[in-house]
């Protein structure tokens, strides 16, 4: 229900463009891009569009190899690289963060060594990632590859002690 103007209330009147109201078909048909319906297309016909459209189905039908040896999920030539918190707390708590850091000249990728043992000892898990990452953002790969017993921990200044380098690599 409109409100009630009071006798003080002074109103516009207002103005229309039109008498009818308007024709929203009329308005539609303007537009030709708008559909007015739905198109139903059979699976069938738009499975037979959709290999038509694919690029060297019919080739890829005629190039069976079976000259190489099929394909295996075998991972067993990759290092395990993961400690577990415990042991990389244990570890990074024995480093010595020597001045000159042999473990990161060692370094082909002069990954800062120092700075992400350090991170680790106190539980700056996020700042070691970054550490590693912002040097060298393939850097859990290149951990998986690197050998590290002949780079970093060889150079390990703990490496002639009884309990031997720090063990980086996982």
């Amino acid at each position: 229900m409109p409100p009630v103007p009071n006798e003080g209330d002074i109103m516009a009147p207002i103005q229309l463009v039109s008498k009818e109201p308007p024709d929203i078909e009329n308005l539609l048909k303007l537009n030709p891009r708008i559909k007015t319906h739905a198109n139903a297309v059979p699976s069938a016909v738009t499975k037979k569009a959709k290999k038509h459209w694919k690029r060297n189905e019919d080739k890829a039908e005629n190039l069976k190899c079976n000259s190489c040896s099929p394909l295996y999920k075998n991972f067993d030539d990759i290092k395990h690289t993961t400690l577990s918190e415990r042991a990389a707390l244990k570890e990074s708590a024995r480093c010595l963060k020597c001045v000159d850091a042999p473990c990161q000249k060692s370094c082909p990728t002069q990954l800062d060594v120092k700075s992400f043992i350090g991170s680790i000892s106190n539980k700056n898990y996020y700042g070691s990632a970054k550490a590693i990452l912002s040097d060298n953002p393939l850097g859990l790969t290149c951990g998986m590859v690197c050998p590290t017993s002949d780079l970093c921990v060889g150079g390990c200044n703990l490496d002639a002690s009884e309990e031997g380098p720090i063990n980086i690599g996982g």
